[in-house]
C-alpha cells in the first residue's frame, strides 16, 4: 500500500454515511475494507480499498448511479472542492487550489486543466496512473461537477457546464439523470467549463472563509507530506536492512532513532502495519535485483529475505501475476508493460 494513493479516512467516515444512508449493509462493506469497525480507524486508508468496495457494491446490483449520487454528497461536504469554492472569488481562483488536495476528497485522483482545441472553454480532467479505475474516475467527476454547478447555480451551470464520458457511462440513464446537465460522448472523463463560467464572480464568497480553509488544508498537506517523508525513509532502510539480513521492527526502529512502539504508531497513522511495509520492500527490492540478470533467481530470492526460492516464488506471483523467471524474460521486451 502506498500513501501516495491514499484516501483521508473522513472521506471514507462520509462514504459510509452516504452508504448507510442508502440503506446499504454496512457489514460486509467493512470486511472489504479490511478494517475492523471496532477498533480506532487509520489515518489514511488505500485508495486501492475503496476501489474493492465499488466493484463489490457493483457485484451487488448496484448501478452506476450510485457513483454519481455519492459524488453530490461529497461535494455538499466540508471537504476542499465543496470548501474552496463555496467561498471563492471564482473557479478560476478556487479551482486549482482545490486541486493540490485532491486526495483529501476523492482519493488517488489527480486533475489536468486545460484549454479545449478550440479555446472556448477551460477543460478539467481528473486522471489516475490505472487506466482500470473508471469507478474513481466517474467518482471524482461527479463531485467536481456537482461542486461546480452548485456555486454557479443551476441556470449558469446548464449554459456553461458539459460533461465528457466514455459511452459505456454516457448510455447509463442513471449517470445521465444524476448529473442532469449537458454531456457528450467522449473517451475520457472531462469536465468542460465555458470562459463566463470559469470567471464567473461567485456572488456567495467569503475571503475570510475561504482563507481560514485554505490554511486548514495547507496544515493537512504538511502532515500528509511528513507521513510520505517518512514512508519513503522506511521504505529506503528497510531494503538496506533485507541485504544486511537484519529485518527485526528493532533494527528499523534503531535506524530511525526512534522506539518501536513510535514505529507502530506512525506505522499505523499510514495506515499500514510493519509487515506490510516489509512485503513491500521485498517486493521493491526483488524488482530491482532482478533487473541484473548475472544474480541468480536464487541468489534474488535470499537476498529479499527469504530462505526457500519457493516461498520467493510465491510471494511475486502475488505480487506481480508473473514467476520471477518470466519477470526477468519480459524485461528484455520493452512493450511489455510490467506490474511496479
Amino acid at each position: 500500500m502506498s500513501p501516495t494513493a491514499q484516501v483521508d479516512v473522513v472521506v471514507l467516515q462520509h462514504m459510509l454515511n452516504f452508504w448507510d444512508s442508502q440503506g446499504i449493509d454496512i457489514e460486509p462493506i467493512w470486511r472489504v475494507l479490511k478494517l475492523d469497525p471496532t477498533q480506532p480507524l487509520p489515518r489514511w486508508i488505500a485508495a486501492a480499498r475503496l476501489t474493492d468496495v465499488y466493484l463489490f457494491l457493483s457485484d451487488q446490483g448496484h448501478d452506476l448511479g450510485l457513483l454519481v449520487s455519492a459524488g453530490h454528497y461529497l461535494a455538499q461536504q466540508e471537504l476542499p472542492v465543496g470548501r474552496l469554492l463555496r467561498y471563492g472569488s471564482s473557479l478560476e481562483q478556487a479551482l486549482p487550489l482545490c486541486f493540490r488536495f485532491a486526495y483529501l476528497t476523492v482519493g488517488s485522483i489527480d486533475f489536468v486543466i486545460e484549454n479545449n482545441v478550440t479555446g472556448k472553454c477551460v477543460v478539467v480532467r481528473p486522471q489516475t496512473s490505472c487506466s482500470s479505475l473508471q469507478h474513481q474516475l466517474l467518482l471524482a467527476l461527479a463531485t467536481l461537477t456537482h461542486a461546480c454547478a452548485e456555486v454557479l447555480g443551476s441556470d449558469c451551470a446548464a449554459t456553461g457546464l458539459r460533461v465528457c464520458l466514455p459511452a459505456e457511462q454516457l448510455n447509463d440513464a442513471h449517470v445521465r439523470q444524476g448529473i442532469n446537465l449537458p454531456m457528450q460522448a467522449d473517451n475520457r472523463f472531462a469536465l468542460e467549463i465555458s470562459h463566463a463560467a470559469w470567471q464567473r464572480n461567485n456572488p456567495y464568497q467569503k475571503a475570510e472563509l475561504f482563507r481560514h480553509a485554505l490554511r486548514e488544508f495547507e496544515r493537512e498537506h504538511q502532515k500528509f507530506s511528513d507521513y510520505l517523508a517518512l514512508y519513503e525513509e522506511l521504505k529506503s532502510i528497510l531494503q538496506q536492512c533485507l541485504l544486511q539480513r537484519h529485518v527485526s521492527q528493532e533494527d528499523v526502529a534503531e535506524s530511525l532513532g526512534i522506539s518501536v512502539r513510535n514505529l507502530q504508531r506512525r506505522l499505523k497513522a499510514l495506515g499500514t502495519n510493519y509487515q506490510s511495509l516489509l512485503d513491500e520492500a521485498r517486493k521493491a527490492l526483488a524488482l530491482r535485483l532482478l533487473q541484473d540478470e548475472a544474480t541468480p533467481l536464487y541468489e534474488v530470492s535470499f537476498m529479499v529475505g527469504y530462505n526457500e526460492p519457493s516461498a520467493f516464488y510465491k510471494a511475486f506471483k502475488r505480487w506481480t501475476g508473473m514467476t520471477p523467471g518470466d519477470y526477468r524474460l519480459a524485461l528484455s521486451q520493452p512493450v511489455t508493460e510490467l506490474p511496479s
